[in-house]
């Protein structure tokens, strides 16, 4: 569901970061795993006029309010390059390909995409697979939110994904601040991989960096990988829904 390049206000907030999540993914009471039953997930890069973001704020706003009371979708996130804010990547996690199908069928989709389409100049759905989705149960606060794009060897992949998968449970279980870490890899591609990351601030990304796992996993990954793509990324809408 793609959704434009915004600013949120503080009173959008309190919707896109609302309730605790009713994914089956339960580590405790406040830090999730990965699934037993895989969900779906789909990854969408998207470039938007900037001639037509206030029209397209708009739309996305109505659809995303929308989207987030299906009982069919467990997560939805998207955030715009701080540099490039016309470039919006999104995230969004569905309980399978049925309840994905439901919600491209829905009115407010089906509004949405008439509205939007003459504003995208370039629409990027990727089928991924998920490596590991890590998340608090809840999200607060204005978060931070970095994505990134990684290139792993392939002869390597395995031994990368057992280190990153270490290191995303052990910072969801033990940081406050690391509200979530969401890993895919394009189907495709196997060895491309998309990150979605959200802090509960600056503060929070910085303590991670600097925690005792994360070096961990930087010194075990650094002959892993080929290439990487870091980016700040400013919150459009960050979803859990209600329950």
């Amino acid at each position: 569901m793609p959704f434009p390049t915004i600013r949120a206000p503080r009173h959008f907030w309190k919707l896109a970061l609302f309730g605790t999540s009713l994914l089956t993914l339960a580590l405790s009471e406040t830090a999730l795993a990965q699934p037993a039953s895989t969900p779906l997930v789909r990854f969408a890069e998207l470039d938007v006029d900037k001639t037509r973001l206030d029209d397209f704020r708009k739309a996305a706003r109505e659809n995303a309010k929308a989207s987030m009371l299906e009982p069919g979708v467990l997560a939805f996130h998207a955030a715009a390059e701080k540099d490039n804010p016309a470039r919006v990547r999104v995230l969004e996690m569905y309980v399978d390909a049925q309840a994905y199908r439901d919600h491209v069928q829905t009115p407010h989709f089906q509004k949405f995409r008439a509205v939007t389409d003459a504003m995208m100049l370039r629409r990027e759905l990727h089928e991924v697979v998920p490596v590991r989705l890590g998340a608090k149960a809840s999200l607060s606060g204005q978060p931070l939110v970095r994505v990134a794009e990684l290139t792993i060897d392939p002869a390597q992949l395995q031994a990368y994904k057992d280190a990153v998968t270490e290191e995303i449970d052990t910072s969801i279980r033990i940081e406050p601040g690391v509200l979530a870490i969401y890993a895919v890899a394009l189907k495709a591609q196997p060895a491309q991989l998309r990150f979605f990351e959200i802090y509960a601030d600056d503060a929070a990304y910085r303590l991670h960096i600097d925690s005792p796992h994360f070096k961990k996993y930087v010194e075990a990954t650094k002959s892993m990988i080929v290439s990487r793509k870091l980016m700040e990324a400013q919150p459009i809408a960050l979803g859990l829904p209600s329950r």
